[in-house]
């Protein structure tokens, strides 16, 4: 099993890492490594790219998902053999890593400030790649012109606040109160990992996101649609 460093170090885009096995699927060449820096794709957020260095060869690594627990980084094709317990060093591309921290942590942003201005409003659906970036809830809106500008005006204000961001653990009693609150299932009688904006209740994530609200620097509600009972909140970062 691939231990997942991201979790727990957040910051770090430089690790060296053994691979333990390779192979190939549908989508290409892959190998699996001991430890990882790469996020895999999931949750809304796109995986992390950058470099798997071994001492023949550096592969681009274009892609990463987790099969059936099994985290795959996908790599261009190359044909210097690759070998378990080879040691490499990987480096993940901080540039995109640090973009898909704030378009994802402007996701919950948007949530929880809707969610907390307009009760009836649950989010129920994430996608935060760049430039088709949006929530979507739960229920309509009368007038979506006026909902998004007060929208965008108080997440602008929130994200002046240099609100802290961070991820913890939740005990099981403690996701089990979380849990009555949200628009699905979340796994009984088990911790969970959890996004915790200051000012908001903390919700389940395992993506990566930026330590204070004004990491997120420029934001824009771009469109709202709300029609056939959803609502949706497209918006850019920078």
């Amino acid at each position: 099993m691939t231990e997942l460093m991201y979790t727990e170090h957040p910051d770090l885009f430089k690790l060296s890492a053994q691979v333990t096995q390779h192979g190939s699927d549908a989508k290409g060449m892959y190998l699996v490594l001991n430890q990882s820096l790469f996020y895999p794709q999931g949750g809304g957020q796109p995986a992390d790219q950058g470099k798997i260095i071994a001492a023949n060869a550096c592969y681009e690594v274009f892609d990463v998902r987790n099969v059936d627990g099994e985290v795959r980084h996908y790599i261009t094709c190359n044909n210097t053999p690759i070998h378990p317990v080879d040691a490499v060093t990987i480096k993940i591309d901080k540039e995109r890593r640090v973009l898909n921290s704030k378009y994802h942590t402007a996701g919950h942003l948007i949530a929880a400030v809707v969610e907390k201005e307009n009760p009836e409003l649950k989010a129920i659906k994430g996608h935060q790649f760049p430039r088709e970036a949006y929530v979507e809830f739960g229920s309509t809106v009368s007038d979506a012109d006026n909902f998004m500008a007060q929208i965008n005006s108080r997440v602008s204000k929130c994200i002046a606040s240099k609100a802290t961001v961070r991820t913890e653990e939740l005990n099981a009693d403690d996701t089990a109160i979380i849990a009555q609150d949200l628009p699905y299932e979340l796994p009984k009688n088990k911790s969970l990992r959890v996004c915790h904006i200051e000012g908001f209740s903390p919700v389940p994530c395992g993506g990566t996101h930026v330590n204070t609200l004004e990491d997120i620097s420029s934001f824009a509600i771009k469109k709202c649609k709300s029609k056939k009972g959803k609502t949706r909140i497209y918006y850019e970062v920078e």
